[in-house]
This record gives structure tokens, C-alpha cells and sequence, in this order.
């Protein structure tokens, strides 16, 4: 929610004393499509939360109980590339696994619409962060919600220190347990 509003963004202009309310409204979640990478029991709870926001959700796990998925209203899609001209936001609640390494690089991001948002909860590397930068810098897509970093805190000068630091991302210090 805080990366489709500006949260971060529109909390710091105010309390600089700027009133810039038409640069920051963002998105509503109403109606947009969710896609969720790894449908686990975290991603089984944010599924019924998006619902509950009335998000559209769909979903990608190959171990994931297709009745448990239906029970929670969520479209179980074959597979990652399937879902990501789709998506809206993507969020992706995996382990950091040989097969989840570098799961979203340059190639995923370009299939995303460019009004399209990257959530990561889970674990630093799950993502290419010098890709998801370049989409942010080349406008692949709108913007990013990172909890987790490669390294943690990002080492000074890192890709993940810019990542941490650009206007388009909110940012927080692995807060998501």
C-alpha cells in the first residue's frame, strides 16, 4: 500500500512543509491484479488480504494445493512468465534457492506493464537488483516495495544502497517477520 500511495515519498515532502498532493496520489489497489510468486502461508495470507482489498490475485507455485487456492480465490497460473503482463503489483514470498536466485531480472521486468510494482518480503536475491534498478532508471516499471537486500544493511556505494535510496522505491530495513 505504501509503495502504490507514495507514502514514504508524500510523509517527507509534508514534513519538509510542501503540499505536492497531485504528484504523489499513486494508484488505488481496488480492481488491479496481484500476482504472488510462492504460495505458501505467507502468501496464502497476503492473497486473502488482496482479496479483501478487492485485488484480483493470481498466483505461481508449483507445490501449491489448487483446492487451497480456490478456497482463498486465487488463480494458480503454469507459470512466472504466464502472469506478468498481467500483474499489477508482483510480490514474492519464496526461500532464496539455487532455482530462486535471480528469479526477476531484466527479461521479467520488461514483460511487466510499466505501471507495474514489485513487492519483495521474502529474501535479498529473489531479485536482480542492478535489473530491477535499471527498470526502475529506464521506466520498465513504476516502482518497488523492498524489505530485503542482497547484503543487510546495503554496503555503502551497492546497488542495493541505490536501490534503497531511489525515489520510486519504499524502503525498509527487513521488517517484514
Amino acid at each position: 500500500l505504501a509503495t502504490a500511495r507514495n507514502i514514504g515519498r508524500a510523509d517527507g515532502s509534508v514534513k519538509e512543509g510542501l503540499w505536492e498532493r497531485s504528484k504523489l496520489v499513486g494508484v488505488e489497489v481496488g480492481r488491479k491484479t496481484l500476482g504472488i510468486v510462492g504460495l505458501g502461508k505467507v502468501g496464502l495470507n497476503v492473497a486473502r488480504m488482496a482479496k479483501g482489498l478487492g485485488m484480483k490475485v493470481i498466483a505461481v507455485d508449483p507445490y501449491a494445493s489448487p483446492e487451497m487456492a480456490k478456497q482463498a480465490g486465487v488463480e494458480l497460473a503454469p507459470s512466472l512468465e504466464d502472469i506478468l503482463p498481467d500483474v499489477d503489483f508482483l510480490t514474492i514470498h519464496t526461500p532464496l534457492l539455487a532455482t530462486t536466485m535471480d528469479l526477476i531480472g531484466e527479461k521479467e521486468l520488461q514483460k511487466m506493464k510499466k505501471t507495474a510494482r514489485i513487492l519483495n518480503v521474502a529474501r535479498g536475491g529473489v531479485y536482480n537488483e542492478a535489473a530491477l534498478l535499471k527498470g526502475l532508471d529506464e521506466g520498465w516499471i513504476a516502482g518497488a516495495g523492498l524489505d530485503v537486500f542482497t547484503s543487510e544493511p546495503p554496503a555503502a556505494d551497492s546497488v542495493a544502497a541505490e536501490l534503497a535510496k531511489h525515489p520510486k522505491v519504499v524502503s525498509t530495513p527487513h521488517l517484514g517477520a
